[in-house]
């Protein structure tokens, strides 16, 4: 473990910013609300890439294509995480992703979950990665995400085989600390060893997750539930997790994924004393092992 990783943690655990701040639903919503309120897209102004909008959605998609591109026909859906529109910093580790790949990337703003059903958001996830097959081979397509856009990038694949659609799977899936609700005491055990641990979550800002985003019915249990998943098929996927509450879902990833005979797809990292997203960034010789392994991956595809 490294000197400044270990010293961040520490830092961290010492403070614990937000730690439980979600477990008021009422007060989260209000202040998810204030947020997206607030929300008003731009293109970046980094110059080393061409940006552009898809055309035909009712939400922004940022397209984004590094000038100095190494992977031609290769893309990466980037699918940010949160429970708000908080996308200014994870728009610019996309094209961070864009140009450390030399890979076009696709960055969706999806609805928030405070704003419609986390089945909506699947949805229209979906459709972007349909309209994404229509110009890569599905087989060149990355679908990566981080936090809650871990769990969409891995409900896009659930979605794809409940709802018998149409669709080839991608040829990867990279996930930074995947979201996730059990579905009994039982597996919510697996994440409350980790609690003690994890700097930033309590088990209350988890349970806040299916009670703060709006829905008609019950949400469907393979889009939340890790252990409900339905991965049959799925594309050589690696899940990435600090010492953190989420990384109790990966034993429920693994089960899913040996439930639909695909274990040998599913890699997982877990990594002592790292927190929650740490992989997305270079920051921590922990990261930057993470990060080359991915850009391995993509460059391998």
């Amino acid at each position: 473990m490294s000197v400044s990783g270990n010293a961040a943690m520490a830092i961290l655990r010492l403070i614990k910013p937000g730690k439980g701040s979600f477990a008021d639903t009422k007060k989260s919503k209000k202040k998810a609300d204030k947020e997206n309120a607030a929300f008003r897209f731009s293109l970046p102004g980094n110059k080393k890439a061409v940006y552009s909008l898809l055309s035909g959605t009712q939400r922004p998609c940022l397209i984004i294509r590094p000038k100095k591109r190494g992977n031609t026909g290769k893309a990466i859906l980037y699918i940010y995480g949160g429970v708000t529109n908080k996308w200014k910093l994870q728009r610019s580790m996309a094209v961070g992703r864009a140009l450390a790949s030399g890979t076009e990337v696709w960055y969706p703003v999806y609805p928030s979950m405070t704003e419609v059903s986390i089945e909506d958001t699947v949805s229209y996830l979906v459709e972007i990665y349909r309209k994404m097959t229509e110009y890569f081979s599905p087989e060149k397509i990355v679908l990566e995400g981080t936090s809650m856009g871990g769990l969409y990038a891995l409900a896009i694949i659930s979605s794809i085989n409940q709802r018998n659609l149409s669709l080839p799977m991608p040829g990867l899936l990279i996930a930074h600390s995947p979201g996730g609700i059990p579905e009994n005491e039982k597996d919510w055990a697996l994440l409350r060893r980790f609690e003690t641990k994890d700097p930033l979550f309590s088990e209350a800002d988890i349970r806040v997750i299916e009670k703060i985003t709006p829905h008609a019915g019950p949400i469907p249990e393979w889009i939340l539930c890790p252990a409900k998943g339905d991965f049959r098929k799925a594309p050589p996927t690696y899940l990435y997790y600090g010492e953190e509450m989420l990384a109790g879902n990966a034993f429920l990833y693994k089960r899913a994924f040996k439930t639909a005979g695909e274990e040998d797809r599913l890699h997982v990292r877990i990594v002592k004393n790292m927190m929650h997203g740490f992989s997305c960034l270079p920051v921590f010789p922990e990261s930057r092992r993470c990060c080359k392994e991915i850009r391995m991956l993509i460059r391998e595809l």
